[in-house]
């Protein structure tokens, strides 16, 4: 049965847990505290719609699952703040963002010396050569900023990303070639938490 479980508390035990059935659709959710059963969301459709639950110190607990694009996200709230650890926590928010750089940057940088030490002419027909190391340690150093807070950075990221998809885009269209709605898609995943993580940010420094 899966589980996530949330301090209620920055630093705090992890003392409330959610636990499911179900590996593509929740079923039987039960929220408990300290291993007492606080509340059940019977089914996806009462998860989607959101469920409250009163703890013995008379905070409230909100779980509600929400759908954006092909994304999900499982929210835990107490008294309308994200608990720590939770997906719309800031802190998780601003590590999921700065994880997209890094594998950005590494993604560019593995298939960059694979090309250019093996003269992979397959790689190369689709732009990976010396010049995608070089954007690869671009993107390095913008998340080693981001990682550190530093909204400039993540939005110069967006920027780029963005900029490398719509030339990506149109030099395959030059070639003839067809660009699938996966490839878009999978920019889009990237983009989202990034985006968060704009916020994220926002949200970590106002607290500073």
């Amino acid at each position: 049965m899966p589980k996530l479980a949330f301090a209620l508390e920055e630093g705090g035990e992890k003392r409330l847990e959610v636990l499911w059935k179900g590996l593509y659709k929740y079923k039987d959710i039960t929220v408990s505290l300290d291993g007492a059963q606080v509340g059940i969301i019977p089914d996806h459709k009462a998860l989607l719609a959101g469920q409250e639950f009163q703890l013995i110190d008379r905070s409230i607990i909100r779980v509600q699952l929400v759908q954006k694009f092909e994304t999900k996200e499982l929210q835990v709230f107490r008294n309308g703040q994200p608990l720590p650890g939770s997906s719309s926590d800031p802190q998780t928010r601003l590590k999921s963002a700065y994880q997209i750089v890094y594998f950005i940057a590494a993604f560019n940088i593995i298939l960059g010396v694979v090309a250019f030490i093996y003269n992979s002419a397959a790689l190369q027909r689709v732009g990976y050569g010396f010049s995608s190391v070089l954007v690869g340690l671009v993107y390095l150093t913008l998340g080693f900023f981001v990682q550190r807070k530093s909204n400039l950075a993540l939005i110069v990221v967006i920027a780029l990303f963005i900029v490398d998809g719509l030339l990506a885009f149109y030099y395959s269209a030059l070639r003839g070639s067809h660009v699938g709605g996966e490839m878009i898609m999978i920019r889009v995943l990237f983009l989202i938490p990034m985006f968060q993580g704009v916020g994220a940010i926002r949200t970590l420094k106002s607290k500073m």
